[in-house]
Order: C-alpha cells, then structure tokens, then sequence
C-alpha cells in the first residue's frame, strides 16, 4: 500500500565539502557533503559557489610555452620563467608590461629563487656550469651577477644544487646533481651545504668543501624538497624528512614520508603542507598528518609521471596544489578532470576541485605597492592573476556539483517523486538534473532561472537517488543553495 513520501529538504550542501565514495560510503557520507565539485567551492557554508576566474596579467608572455619558475622578488616585483625548448629566460613584471630580465638558461629544468639579504638569488639557473647561481637586485639594478659580493655565487662554482632556503642568517642550498667523473651520477645529491652567517655588511661567503651537512646518503634517495618551518629546517627526500636545527640533524628518518616536490611543500596557517606518492600531509612537529583520506580516488588516479610537478600556493584560508589531468572511475562512468586543482580549505578541512583550459605550473602570493593577490603561471605563456574575474582568460568556465545518494524510507522500498523545488542565487539558467538506481544516465528535472524553481508533474522512480547542477558561468558566479522533495509516495516493497 502506497503512502504519502516525507518532505525532504536539502541544504547546507558542501558544509562539510568533497567526500568521494572511494573513501566512505553513501550510509555514511554527512547529508552535508557532496560526493562530485567541479568548479565550485564552499566559502559561503551551507551553498555551492561558483569559484572566479583567471584574469591575464599583462600580456601573453611566451606563447605556448611552459613556466618553470615564479617567484615574488623582495616582495614587490614578479619574475616568471618561461622555457622556449632550447634555453629558459626569466622576465620581470614592472606594473604593467613583462620583460626580459636574464636569459640563456638551461632549458625544462626547475628554475628556484631565494631571497636573502636586499638580494634576489637565482638557483639552478644554468645546470652543470660555472654560472650555476645569479642574484640580483630587484629596486636597483637590471643585471644578474655570478661573482662578487654579496652572495659570491663563485665559491660555488662546479656544484649544481637544486633548491635554496634561508635558516637561522644564512643561505643553505640542497640536492646538488652535478654529475661525477665520467658521467657518473651525483655524488652530492645528499648534501645541504651552507653559507657563512651574513656579516655586518651583507656579505656572505661560502666554503662548500668544508661547510656542508650530509643527509644520510645512506637511505638510498635523493634530496627533493627543503623548507624552513618554525625553528626547523626541514629536508625532504622522495619518502622521508630530516629536521636539522644546526645543532644536530635526525641521525635516521624518523619521518617516513616525503615528497617528489619542491613545488609542493608550503606553509599554511596550521602547518607544513606536502604531497607524497600516498597522498597529501600536513606536518606541525612530530608526525605528518595524512589530510586527503576524503578524496582518495583522485589522488591515487594522479600519474606517478606528474608527482614531481605538482605545484602549491595558497591564499588566506586555502592551500591549492596543481596536479595536472587526472581520470577517476566510478559506476561505469570514466571522468576526466583537465588541468586539475585541488583546494584545501585550512579552518575547516574541506576539499574541493577546480579544473582549466591550461595547466597551472606555478602559483605565488604577489604583493606590488598596494596590490595584493595571487599569481599563476601556466603551460601556455601566460602568468595570471588567480581567483580574479569571471572566465578563465575570456573563456566560460564549465561547473558541476553532485550529491551523495539519498535512500529515503530505506533503500529497499521503491519511491516516487512529483513535485520538487530548487533554489538558486544568479541560477543563470544552471541545469538540474537526477540518477537513480544503478542507472548510468542523468535525467533532466528542469533548470534553475531565478531563486525559486518549481517542478511538478514529475515520475522520478527510484530505490535510491542522487542530484545534479552543472553549467557554464560567465557571468558572476552563481550559488546553489539546495531543494525540496515536496510531494511523493512511498510505494513500500515492490517485487
């Protein structure tokens, strides 16, 4: 015998942000999660946003070429660095125009910058060669140096580290990869070698056949990564950490994660932020803290041929990694998420994804006189302010947001659905649409057009159901903010 269906009303969508059914299932899965976000994020509680944009800073920089470094000089000019395939060369943003800064560099590999001292330090510029090392004076001169003070990158001559660091009034650079005798592999790829304090003129000096540190070369790996972080600094390897606090240096890893990726590592309000091949850490002392259990499966669909580059920035309340394209499954459906960005939410441990035309390589904080923002450079010349406008680069920026499934009354009696409202800010005319069952293919209830949406005359059969919005946004970004089951029957257990 059938009976009236028990009104439901779904709100506070994305509360407690992505939560991918490969991690937990639908039983348990918060009515507050949503199982699918594609471009959209959960800022405002209890709705789904739209995120913003991309918005070009200047003009294009290098057409169709990729960034392989970005950096926020002294605080106050941007430098990006661009690979034409044969040579890198960075530029320099003044305010209103990029233009060549240094070029000649070596071209594809991971140009790092350093700033010590009134000094912009340029790592790794030109690999395996005596001109390794540049620093430069972002307020007062246009040439890079590889001699003289203050740095006197010279003392470094031959070596080829990879990554740089200031720790406690000096500069430390780590992952050397300059090749032995004959071709032979590194034989310093261990080594955090370390300049002189910073004397009462500016000046340091380096001694590197005597002032280096040895981290464990023994374990097997290569240095990756190095960060400062409170009154440590820690050094990375592809699966440990060793804190070395000038005083000592852990004798073995006693922290056995660690990271492929310099790029990755990044200070948040609540700590050290890091990818490793298991997934995505937060460290404050003691042990890592796995962070990305919600969205399993598309960190573990991330190709191992792309760990090395995923890329971190942040802004006030979000970390964002970029971790290239990336196919999850689920229920015979196969997704492919391009250029995709996960977004971690610091206050309230809420993961979202976004996804671009081009593939974001690089992200800094950028601060010019009274601008403040982020930066992005991509894979296709252009650097660009992010979170900033309302298409990405001119184009419209596709959306999507699905719901855990809803097993109203129990999943063994059979429902029908008749009437519906759904609710929208800016709906734009977003698609509403339902899956029921085992079933593959979404079925159209209608689309939002204004804040209250009524649907009636409506046959939606199901055991269980879940719901979708998607779109394309233009315009400023519009804001799900939930619906209504109003009118069904529950038509009990139906053989």
């Amino acid at each position: 015998m059938s009976t009236p269906l028990t009104p439901q009303l779904i709100r506070n969508l994305g509360a407690t942000g992505l939560m991918r059914r490969a991690a937990v299932d639908d039983t348990l899965i918060p009515d507050t999660s949503v199982e699918e976000a594609k471009n959209v994020h959960f800022d405002r509680i209890g709705a789904v946003t739209g995120r913003a944009g991309l918005t070009a800073l200047g003009s294009t920089v290098l057409t169709a070429r990729p960034a392989t470094g970005l950096h926020n000089a002294q605080a106050g000019t941007a430098i990006v660095v661009f690979s034409n395939g044969s040579s890198s060369t960075i530029y320099s943003f003044n305010g209103s125009a990029w233009s060549v800064s240094l070029d000649g560099g070596t071209a594809s590999v991971r140009i790092r910058f350093v700033d010590f001292g009134s000094y912009t330090i340029a790592i790794n510029f030109m690999q395996n060669t005596y001109a390794s090392m540049r620093f430069w004076n972002a307020g007062s001169s246009r040439h890079w140096h590889n001699t003289g003070n203050p740095i006197n990158p010279q003392n470094m001559w031959g070596y080829s580290p990879q990554m740089g660091e200031v720790y406690k009034s000096r500069v430390y650079l780590f992952g050397d990869n300059t090749p032995g005798g004959s071709g032979a592999v590194a034989s310093n790829s261990s080594r955090l070698f370390f300049s002189s304090v910073i004397s009462s003129t500016g000046n340091i000096t380096w001694a590197p056949g005597s002032d280096f540190v040895d981290i464990n070369p023994g374990d097997g790996e290569d240095g990756s990564g190095l960060k400062r972080y409170g009154l440590e600094l820690c050094c990375f390897k592809p699966n440990y950490i060793y804190r070395f606090r000038t005083s000592g240096i852990d004798p073995d890893p006693l922290v056995n994660v660690g990271t492929r990726s310099n790029e990755s590592i990044i200070e948040g309000s609540r700590g050290l932020y890091f990818h490793h091949d298991s997934g995505f850490y937060r460290y404050s002392g003691g042990y890592p803290i796995k962070i990305s259990k919600p969205i399993r499966d598309i960190v573990e669909a991330i190709p191992f041929s792309q760990f090395a580059s995923i890329a971190a920035w942040k802004d006030t309340e979000n970390v964002m990694w970029s971790i290239g394209n990336v196919t999850v499954t689920e229920a015979k459906e196969s997704i492919t998420y391009k250029n995709a960005v996960l977004r971690y939410t610091e206050s309230s441990d809420v993961w979202t994804l976004y996804s671009y035309a081009s593939d974001i390589r690089r992200g800094i904080t950028y601060t010019r006189g009274d601008t403040f923002s982020r930066l992005v450079a991509t894979d296709y010349g252009i650097v660009a302010t992010f979170d900033s406008g309302t298409t990405d680069l001119g184009q419209s920026i596709p959306f999507r947001m699905r719901t855990k499934w809803y097993e109203w009354e129990g999943i063994i009696t059979q429902k029908v659905i008749n009437e519906m409202g759904a609710y929208a800010e800016k709906a734009g005319g977003m698609d509403f649409s339902y899956l029921v069952d085992e079933d593959t293919k979404w079925q159209p209830i209608g689309q939002l057009k204004k804040l209250t949406n009524f649907y009636k005359n409506k046959s939606m059969t199901f055991h269980r159901i879940r719901f979708q919005i998607a779109g394309m946004s233009k315009n400023e970004p519009p804001v799900f903010l939930g619906f209504d089951v109003l009118k069904g029957l529950n038509e009990g257990i139906v053989e």
